[in-house]
């Protein structure tokens, strides 16, 4: 009998599409998505996971993570992040789900091409949340000013947010995604109609995930800013491992 190959679900995002409100619906039933629907999911070093698309940028872009990370491109801490994603990937799960919106910035060959390598072992589902660019745009320009930092003018530039935005060209995510995993591996999730229907995009998503979404964890009512994820119970565990990364 053939064996049945361990499967990846990447959620790459969008931002501003609920993805850490389905992280953190993940975190709380991860025990129950294990026992019931043999899903694991990825436990990452940093907040929404963002430490997978830092290992593969090829610094052509800015990033808001790469401020907050300075050490993100220097041998030691790329070295020990990989261990850590390789630890799970190659790890027993038959399931594994990965959320993390920064992978959304990806766009190059290069950086798509290091995604799919450290994801070598598996077979990737690509799940991608898309919004309304318009209202898109507008949140997004909200949450980097409330983060405190300044939109602006450079077409290249993570707080550029005028119609024309790489970040709202959609068409560009999907191809570069499509090309290196296939085009029946990237699975496209409404927003709208989710929000619509079901007033959150948990259940939208995980109709890529599972055969049957009608025995889900409750969702209803589960919402995380992504400004408040971590709780101060984790963020001196987190403080923790940035240190012993930096550390030499």
């Amino acid at each position: 009998m053939d064996r049945v190959p361990k499967r990846a679900i990447l959620h790459i995002g969008t931002h501003k599409t609920g993805t850490t409100s389905f992280q953190h619906w993940l975190r709380i039933h991860h025990k129950r998505l294990a026992l019931e629907h043999g899903i694991d999911i990825y436990e990452g070093l940093f907040q929404n996971n963002r430490e997978i698309a830092l290992l593969c940028a090829d610094g052509s872009k800015q990033y808001p993570t790469m401020r907050r990370i300075p050490e993100w491109n220097t041998e030691h801490w790329q070295h020990h992040v990989t261990q850590h994603v390789l630890s799970q990937v190659e790890g027993p799960a038959k399931t594994l789900v990965i959320a993390s919106e920064t992978l959304s910035f990806l766009r190059n060959p290069a950086e798509l091409s290091a995604l799919a390598k450290l994801l070598t072992t598996r077979e990737v589902t690509v799940v991608v949340t898309l919004r309304e660019r318009n209202d898109y745009l507008r949140s997004w320009a909200e949450h980097l000013t409330r983060d405190g930092f300044t939109l602006s003018d450079d077409p290249n530039s993570f707080a550029y947010v005028q119609p024309d935005s790489w970040l709202a060209d959609y068409d560009s995510l999907l191809a570069a995604y499509r090309n290196q995993f296939g085009q029946d591996s990237v699975r496209i999730v409404d927003y709208e109609a989710e929000i619509r229907a079901h007033t959150s995009v948990i259940p939208g998503i995980m109709k890529h995930v599972v055969a049957t979404t009608d025995n889900l964890p409750e969702w209803h009512g589960v919402f995380k800013n992504s400004s408040k994820q971590f709780s101060e119970k984790q963020k001196p565990f987190l403080q923790r491992v940035i240190r012993r990364l930096t550390r030499r």
